[in-house]
């Protein structure tokens, strides 16, 4: 079990073919490694494990697995690894798995996660770019800018304190408040933002949209099948251009020619879908 003394946040950068890696961050002054074959009793794991190459240098901590052999992926081998580091709070995080389910608990600085297949379920990070083909993604909290991308999953982010660009295939998109701009794209799932401090520019093919608050800038929603829905906050006032081809607009906000005499703030609306109900109110 490698050990390093690490009494500032440090840099991990990753590589590995197929793993499931969790990350501790905590207050502490050093880093600890532990490389464990996913399965014991499989011989290919428990050779991988052992091929994990670990080193430590001015700050910089690389792990690095085998490079599997072409077509291995056809192979009844699994070749996995688990890997844990207990590491100092704050630390960058970069890391790329062919196959690999990353986790996290305490908080970590600026990350960058990459798989063709896998899930990830992270507590607090820095700014974020998160890219996998295939699996959910659970985020509590990014303390900056938010680049998230799954081909098929699930995604669910807390609270974003910056900008976000969100793309979800297939698979619904949950996020509770965004602190800056922020652009959803989907081909097939719902959408739904509790609470949105700037711009939002959320469009899927198939799904509904829902905006729980927004108090500041431009909304553009967009859908060919679903409902749409806007909460405008207090003392905010409203300018809209909304359309169904085949459903129901609901207007609940009181018709004004100025902007609230409260805030000064009027929130620009683009509500359109091909067939689905339109709800806009106070939020």
């Amino acid at each position: 079990m490698p050990k390093f003394d690490t009494p500032e946040p440090i840099i991990v950068t990753l590589d590995l073919s197929v793993a499931n890696v969790r990350f501790i961050a905590s207050d502490r002054t050093d880093t600890v490694v532990e490389v464990t074959p996913t399965n014991e009793n499989e011989p290919s794991d428990v050779k991988a494990a052992k091929q994990v190459r670990v080193e430590y240098s001015a700050g910089t901590l690389l792990i690095k697995g085998r490079n599997p052999r072409p077509f291995e992926h056809l192979s009844t081998k699994s070749w996995s690894v688990d890997l844990t580091i207990e590491l100092p709070e704050g630390s960058q995080v970069q890391a790329d798995a062919a196959v690999g389910e990353f986790q996290s608990t305490g908080r970590l600085g600026e990350c960058r996660f990459k798989s063709s297949a896998g899930h990830a379920r992270l507590d607090r990070t820095g700014p974020l770019r998160l890219n996998t083909s295939a699996g959910h993604v659970s985020v509590e909290g990014v303390a900056g800018d938010a680049e998230v991308t799954t081909g098929t999953g699930r995604i669910r982010i807390g609270a974003i304190d910056g900008g976000a660009t969100i793309k979800n295939s297939n698979g619904n998109t949950d996020i509770g408040a965004i602190g800056g701009e922020a652009r959803v794209r989907s081909a097939n799932g719902d959408i739904a933002v509790e609470r949105a401090s700037g711009g939002v520019n959320a469009k899927t093919a198939n799904g509904s949209i829902r905006i729980g608050e927004v108090t500041h800038g431009s909304v553009v929603l967009e859908t060919s099948t679903g409902d749409l829905e806007i909460g405008v906050g207090a003392g905010v006032s409203a300018w809209l251009d909304a359309r169904t081809n085949f459903g129901q607009l609901r207007n609940a906000l009181e018709e004004t020619s100025e902007p609230s005499e409260k805030t000064g703030e009027t929130v620009e609306v683009r509500a359109h879908t091909g067939f689905g109900d339109i709800a806009i109110h106070r939020a």
